[in-house]
């Protein structure tokens, strides 16, 4: 048993956009490592400075961005009351990095002395850049060779991962004044006292955690209320208002340019016990009223034994759930019928596909493995089943002709889908197309962008004279290509929208 404590952990406020739909929902890394710390003995408080100060916000100091949360005050007020020994800060994206730097220096103003540990996606992913950029191998590729969230004083250690487990045994070396050196996936410095230290990253020891050692997620400890009263969880469309999000895996075996998930989680998809994820579900039901599940995994569909087993066992729960996150559309190619079917019997309202683009170029220079010609037939065959089809699909990849972007529209509009999210591409550090974008210098005006968000450009593209021009483009993209199904079959759009039909823009007429 370790030291008993009183743990913070902190999700920061969002960088948003202004008057736009800024989503929200409980955080599932902050929640297990909540969990795991509970377990071991010490006090743990879950804040959401997002969704306590959800309606107020503040200038970026960039033009149409705010940011969305508590203001400086209320957190220093909420600090003071909770008096904790340890905060740990979430930086699951890249758009809450402004805020995690904002919530450390709050901290430090509380409490100088207050140990200040930041983790998650966008930490580990920028832990990978920066060892990249300092191996002689890469030295033109233009990354930074310095860990810029290290410094920052106000922030004492980071942790690379899955660090569940590891955040335990890092809060017991300080609270006994045990060693840390040996600790798999730390960022610390050389002297922790010295602001000269030397940035040091202890070495992951190549194991991959076992989803079976993490209990549920600490929901007791989250505002699960104020996430119902925003509503505004990951599936845009919602078929009921108490939403729970789950994973039931981790890791994905495709190696996109684009994507994180193979750094944080590894490339070999770990599921959990089918019986305890619906143990879970369960429990957040009688426990939180829940209406609705979204699995975020990012492979779903992976291992169809598994999922099959979860279908068989979501059943009996009468309750509607989505795989928001998407789902490869060519996994079990000719299995997709009796899958889609038993994913509809079990509750399955809709899946949303990864199309990515619609020429075939372009997904092979991203190294999405995908036949193009394979899209319209599997959103037949989830229709066919029963089920809503939402798409995924990016433009504004580097090298793409203003020709072949207006294909991938025409193309998407063509396959049959129910809905669609068209993204600007993001590259996001940690990914191969980040380190592309970086090495050949191809951001707007030369600037670097580390944050932002997939209605942001931040790539040069072809045919247009500035971003905003771009994002007016892609945003005039997203209303036309959300209106096809209300003009294609009335009746569908009715009822896959009901009263929500101007959520995406379409209007009734």
């Amino acid at each position: 048993m370790v030291n008993k404590s009183r743990i913070l952990l902190f999700s920061p406020n969002i960088r948003g956009i202004e008057g736009g739909v800024n989503r929200i929902q409980p955080p599932l890394g902050l929640g297990y490592l909540a969990a795991v710390l509970e377990k071991e003995g010490h006090d743990v408080y879950v804040r959401d400075t997002a969704l306590e100060g959800y309606h107020h916000s503040e200038s970026s100091g960039e033009k149409g961005i705010v940011i969305v949360g508590e203001s400086d005050t209320d957190i220093a007020k909420y600090i003071s009351e909770i008096n904790p020994d340890i905060v740990g800060i979430s930086v699951l994206f890249s758009n809450l990095v402004q805020g995690s730097h904002a919530l450390a220096r709050i901290t430090k103003e509380v409490k100088r002395d207050l140990p200040v540990i930041v983790g998650g996606n966008y930490i580990t992913n920028s832990v990978s850049d920066y060892l990249y950029a300092n191996d002689p191998r890469n030295q033109e590729s233009n990354l930074e060779k310095e860990l810029a969230f290290m410094d920052n004083q106000n922030i004492d250690f980071a942790m690379v991962g899955e660090s569940e487990l590891r955040f335990a045994h890092l809060i017991d070396c300080l609270l006994t004044g045990g060693d840390y050196s040996l600790i798999p996936g730390l960022v610390h410095r050389e002297n922790s006292s010295s602001e000269a230290g030397k940035i040091v990253i202890n070495p992951l020891s190549g194991e991959t955690l076992n989803l079976q050692d993490l209990p549920s997620p600490a929901r007791h400890l989250m505002n699960m209320e104020g996430y119902f009263n925003v509503g505004l969880f990951h599936n845009a469309d919602t078929e009921r208002k108490r939403v729970l999000n789950v994973m039931a895996s981790r890791g994905c075996p495709e190696r996109c340019t684009y994507c994180t998930t193979p750094v944080t989680w590894g490339r070999k998809v770990r599921w959990r016990s089918p019986q305890e994820i619906v143990a879970e579900i369960k429990d957040a039901i009688e426990n939180h009223g829940i209406q609705e599940v979204q699995f975020e995994d990012d492979t779903l569909t992976s291992d169809l034994s598994k999922l099959n087993e979860l279908c068989d066992l979501m059943k009996p729960l009468n309750i509607p759930w989505c795989p928001p996150n998407g789902i490869r559309v060519d996994y079990h190619q000719g299995k997709h019928q009796e899958l889609f079917e038993k994913m509809a019997d079990s509750g399955c309202y809709q899946v949303t596909l990864a199309c990515e683009s619609g020429v075939q170029k372009t997904l092979d220079q991203a190294n999405k493995r995908l036949d193009l010609e394979l899209i319209p037939q599997t959103i037949r065959t989830a229709i066919d089943a029963g089920l809503y089809t939402h798409t995924f699909w990016m433009v504004g990849f580097p090298g793409e002709t203003r020709e072949e972007r207006e294909e991938t529209i025409k193309f998407a509009a063509s396959c049959g889908a129910d809905s669609y999210s068209v993204a600007i591409v993001n590259p996001l550090p940690g990914t191969e197309l980040y380190r592309q974008v970086t090495k050949e210098n191809l951001w707007w005006d030369g600037e670097v962008k580390k944050s932002g968000t997939f209605r942001n450009s931040h790539i040069t593209v072809d045919g247009f004279k500035s971003a905003g021009e771009f994002e007016c483009w892609v945003e005039k993209q997203n209303f036309d290509l959300n209106h096809l199904l209300l003009k294609r079959d009335p009746i569908r759009a009715k009822a896959m929208y009901g009263e929500r039909i101007g959520f995406v823009g379409i209007k009734q007429t």
